[in-house]
């Protein structure tokens, strides 16, 4: 069995135990996930579920993070940002010359988004095509924030939030010591890549790495602001594109909570064009009004406005006037509608994702959540994880996939941990690509190690793709 980290200070790489430091750029002081949580205190316990294939501790476990990252950094302020908020973010690990990246990667348009891509049916391999619609930066956000614009046109990452090509605004935090280990061993520096490829060598991140990408949504002060919802729009045998604009399932939320309940017609998705490039037309939908009070969110204020940089105004401002044709201003709210946490508590990785529904206790994404004292409306998400790496009686594994996120780039019969166990660097030469797939390991549910075949060659980093996708 693999020596399983317990409470401590141990890492992968003997870092330190303090935390590295790191410029704030306005941010409150690093806070970590408070124990009661259970972060890196279960991983024994982890490892037992994992490995007899008992779900539920994990399960548990994973609820407990989400709640832990997700508590108020300053409890006694009714607006504050979540303890995420106060850690070092992929801008910063990628930052280049004493500058955060600025690099476009959007989760859309990734050159590590390959289309050799398939789902196995009857024993037959079913080609996938995932082709989604285009989203041009509407020419007023150009006008405010020139500078924020990079050569081909898109918005450039900011320093707080990443540019995700489309509404959802995503923001990527690192635990302190993963954001120190990229630092301390460059691996911010493709070239340095280039040079582990070169001597056939692979990434291994500390025990105490944890990557998180929270995906935000914009929502005016005023007036209502129409959100998409998953309720298994598409059969888990369709290959086809199934991203949150195609859904039809919506609700409205009211930060006045003035009209909760009520059945509006409410109108969104503004200045999209359909993958062939024509005019998408503008949606109208039937929905129910709900309150902010069944989401994590938070305010933006004049004084949080003024941190940001133009570019992470930008990627806010584009999202707003694509679902809603308005600006978005200081005074409006940003909406957690989904996010992923992945750690290195057992050698595996704990793969879980989290997902805003308005059925949250429907169904076996509801299952398993624990008792516990935690502030925040975590009890109205839905959760998927992809912890098990052993396939199932079928040969292969779970279908794990958040609707919010991966609903943009892969069909719904996929998995975290296949996607995540492809995550290395390769040379644009060389003969094995890696990528979200590669033409030796298609199939997008095999229970795949990074031991297997079709990965050799490759420089494997560890499960994380932000280190080839923001590597510079």
């Amino acid at each position: 069995m693999p020596r399983i980290r317990t409470a401590g200070c141990l890492t992968g790489l003997g870092l330190l135990c303090a935390a590295p430091v790191f410029a704030q750029e306005g941010r409150p002081d690093y806070q970590p996930i408070p124990e009661r949580f259970g972060y890196f205190q279960e991983n024994e316990k982890l490892w037992e579920s994992i490995e007899q294939g008992d779900m539920r501790p994990s399960r548990e476990h994973a609820w407990r993070l989400f709640a832990g990252i997700n508590q108020p950094l300053y409890p006694e302020d009714r607006n504050s940002w979540p303890i995420w908020f106060s850690w070092p973010t992929s801008a910063q690990a990628f930052a280049k010359d004493g500058q955060h990246s600025e690099r476009v990667v959007s989760i859309r348009v990734s050159p590590q988004i390959q289309q050799i891509r398939k789902v196995k049916e009857g024993g037959a391999d079913i080609p996938v095509n995932t082709d989604g619609p285009n989203y041009p930066v509407p020419q007023a956000v150009k006008d405010m924030y020139p500078g924020a614009i990079s050569d081909d046109g898109s918005v450039k990452d900011g320093a707080f939030f990443v540019n995700n090509g489309d509404i959802m605004i995503a923001a990527e935090s690192l635990s302190p010591e993963g954001f120190g280990q990229i630092r301390e061993e460059e691996l911010y520096k493709k070239d340095v890549l280039q040079a582990l490829f070169e001597d056939g060598l692979s990434i291994d991140l500390t025990d105490r790495y944890i990557s998180t990408k929270h995906m935000y949504w914009p929502v005016k002060r005023d007036g209502l602001t129409a959100l998409p919802w998953w309720d298994n729009n598409y059969s888990p045998m369709f290959n086809g594109y199934v991203g949150y604009e195609n859904w039809g399932t919506v609700v409205a939320i009211d930060p006045s909570a003035d009209r909760i309940g009520e059945w509006v017609d409410i109108d969104y998705l503004y200045g999209i064009q359909n993958h062939d490039k024509t005019p998408m037309e503008t949606r109208r939908a039937t929905a129910q009004v709900v309150g902010l009070d069944r989401f994590y969110h938070h305010q933006v204020t004049e004084e949080d406005w003024a941190i940001f940089t133009d570019a992470d105004k930008a990627i806010i401002s584009q999202a707003s006037y694509w679902l809603y044709n308005e600006p978005f201003e200081p005074g409006d709210y940003l909406v957690e509608v989904a996010l992923h946490i992945f750690t290195k508590e057992v050698p595996t990785w704990t793969l879980q994702s989290f997902w805003w529904s308005a059925r949250p206790d429907e169904g076996p994404y509801a299952w398993n959540r624990p008792d516990m004292e935690a502030e925040g409306p975590w009890r109205h998400y839905l959760l998927t994880e992809a912890n098990a790496y052993k396939p199932g009686p079928d040969g292969e594994l779970p279908i794990a996939v958040n609707p919010y996120i991966e609903g943009v780039i892969h069909p719904i019969r996929t998995n975290c941990r296949n996607c995540h166990v492809r995550a290395g660097y390769t040379p644009k030469d060389a003969p094995v690509k890696t990528g979200y797939s590669n033409p030796n390991c298609p199939d997008l549910l095999a229970a795949l190690t990074p031991d297997d075949a079709c990965f050799k060659g490759v420089t494997r980093s560890d499960f994380a793709w932000i280190i080839p996708d923001r590597a510079q």
